[in-house]
């Protein structure tokens, strides 16, 4: 148990004497039922008090009566400086018989014990004196337990910020002018995240997430979403695939009152294709080069909601035109509120697009958009009020694509270790077409030979346009002349994720072979499948949004073979001097080009 101490200041010793005894006679029984005298201390002077007063750190200082006449308050206020944090209580003594006791300075001590001593008050007042230390003394425990823990969370946030920020280290946000963005987090970590990346035959995918709540709780969930985010996206994984591995993911780790809703969208530059999936994300606005607003609702649940997801069936597809922009924003532009409690809501975020469109101030409007939408939130908004997320993508601007699209080389800029001499072969069945993701895996077998990570880009283009050929023009019959219209265009999309999903046959063949002669080889790559082969060669011209895989394969590959009737497709990836593959046309380009959709 703590001990109770008092220092006693008073010139006359026999009076200090009597109030020694008074005091030590004041028993004291703890909550925990000890009884100890308290201890005490005699000084017969300030300047002695104030020289003891270090040393005993007394819990209560009593001025005897003929210190307490003389007592000033400059020197009571020294005494309570000194006791720092902890208060002293300071008492004087009165005697009622004395002609001075008027001059006693009651407004600077907190109470007065009067003369003749009654012992019963005397020890009410050092027992309430005591309780009051007590509560003093806890009330400064839980203060230092509150300073540790602060000091420990704001170490643990900084922590948590360093390793947030290295997760977007990955990104390329910041890698083209055709994205703007703006993340305003509530509190020290972001519940908001923002991230994108390229797939390796160059397709574009940005997320923005935002996670219930704000803070750390919030912000915690961006360590799996972002890992799996890097980590299978530019493995060449499927947009749906790592949709449905996210949800799996935080369905399993998050608590079950905390979700994510996101918008995760893929734009593959090459062919115009942007597909998207809103689960509980404020909806995108896509702005058209003309005005047209078009909102991308949310057709899925948020993340983590659900075990079993509906991805698939709620990801859109839409035709990028040139000058076409799209919008993403998290709700806490949505619910920035005024003074007056009302919202920012999308109606006024449409209407400054609307009147960005109508102001006709291309080609600076769409920096106008973006930083009049941010300007006039700040203005609505009293206070912020949770995390703020806003993004523009300026969907046809070239320098969304990776790099442009591969010229054909010959020129032997490829030079350098030998790549080696190797094949492969797969074969997929209905089981494999229907619900697994090959690519991915192919590639990242492929680039484990020897030098075959520098045409890992070409690789994974041409892999991927015979691929998809092979699977929907060959293994479920689709016809690309369905996309000759917007309607088409999505149409066909849907028609391809209903046919794969009730696919009950058929199959692709993939084969590799890669020859290294020195200075100089190629890779030759084989994709048969089940199908009815090509069709007859018609001469039309390709379709507005078909046809472009057969140009695509043209830039990365020397030579390109199919038939009519065959459902073979032949292609090379070349490098280097040396033998060429062609006797006839040394080694010259030689494609076989009927008009069909690739």
């Amino acid at each position: 148990m703590p001990g109770f101490r008092v220092l006693i200041i008073e010139s006359d010793a026999e009076e200090a004497g009597r109030l020694r005894d008074l005091i030590r006679a004041c028993a004291y029984t703890s909550p925990s039922g000890c009884t100890v005298p308290a201890e005490t201390w005699c000084v017969d002077s300030f300047a002695q008090a104030r020289s003891m007063i270090g040393r005993v750190a007394p819990n209560l200082v009593l001025f005897g009566p003929a210190s307490a006449r003389v007592a000033t308050a400059g020197e009571l206020r020294q005494l309570r400086q000194q006791g720092g944090l902890a208060p002293i209580p300071i008492l004087f003594v009165q005697d009622l018989k004395s002609a001075c006791a008027g001059e006693v300075p009651k407004a600077d001590c907190d109470d007065i014990v009067i003369k003749p001593y009654n012992p019963g008050l005397m020890e009410m007042k050092l027992a309430s004196i005591r309780r009051f230390r007590d509560f003093n003394r806890s009330l400064i425990t839980q203060r230092d337990r509150l300073r540790r823990h602060h000091a420990d969370f704001l170490q643990e946030q900084a922590n948590a910020r360093e390793i947030f920020g290295n997760l977007g280290n990955e990104s390329c946000l910041d890698d083209t002018d055709a994205i703007r963005y703006h993340l305003s987090p509530r509190a020290v970590l972001n519940g908001d995240l923002l991230a994108a990346t390229y797939t390796p035959d160059g397709k574009l995918v940005l997320m923005l997430a935002d996670f219930a709540g704000h803070g750390l709780a919030a912000a915690v969930g961006a360590v799996p979403l972002t890992s799996i985010f890097y980590s299978m996206m530019p493995r060449g994984f499927s947009f749906s695939r790592v949709l449905r591995e996210m949800n799996r993911k935080l369905f399993d780790l998050l608590p079950r009152q905390m979700f994510c809703c996101l918008v995760m969208l893929e734009l593959d530059p090459r062919r115009n294709h942007l597909r998207l999936l809103n689960a509980g994300m404020p909806s995108p606005c896509l702005v058209r080069a003309d005005g047209a607003q078009e909102l991308f609702v949310s057709r899925h649940l948020p993340l983590g909601v659900l075990a079993d997801d509906q991805v698939d069936t709620a990801i859109v597809n839409y035709q990028v035109r040139a000058g076409d922009r799209l919008f993403l924003w998290s709700d806490g532009i949505h619910e920035a509120r005024n003074l007056r409690g009302e919202h920012f809501g999308e109606e006024r975020l449409l209407a400054l697009l609307r009147k960005g469109a109508e102001s006709g101030e291309a080609p600076s409007r769409e920096l106008q958009d973006f930083d009049r939408i941010l300007v006039a939130v700040n203005a609505h908004a009293a206070e912020q009020h949770d995390d703020l997320s806003l993004v523009e993508l300026d969907l046809s601007k070239p320098s969304l694509t990776k790099g442009d699209c591969p010229a054909v080389d010959y020129s032997g800029v490829r030079r350098g270790g030998r790549i080696g001499e190797w094949s492969i072969e797969i074969c997929l069945a209905q089981e494999e077409l229907r619900e697994a993701d090959p690519l991915p895996h192919l590639l990242s077998v492929l680039v484990q030979m020897p030098g075959a990570v520098r045409f890992r880009e070409d690789l994974a283009i041409a892999l991927g346009e015979l691929f998809r050929n092979a699977m929907e023009h060959g293994v479920l019959g689709l016809d690309s002349s369905i996309k000759n219209t917007d309607e088409g265009f999505v149409r066909y999309y849907d028609l391809l994720e209903e046919r794969r999903q009730q696919l009950d046959g058929g199959w692709i063949r993939i084969s590799l072979r890669c020859d290294d002669w020195g200075g100089g080889g190629e890779l030759q790559l084989q994709v048969e499948d089940s199908g009815s082969g090509f069709p007859p060669c018609t001469r039309s011209g390709r379709g507005v949004y078909s046809g472009r895989g057969l140009a695509m394969l043209r830039t990365v590959c020397r030579n390109l073979e199919f038939s009519p009737g065959s459902s073979l497709v032949r292609a090379v990836i070349a490098w280097g001097d040396g033998q060429p593959t062609d006797g006839e046309n040394g080694g010259a380009k030689t494609v076989q080009t009927p008009t069909v959709p690739v």
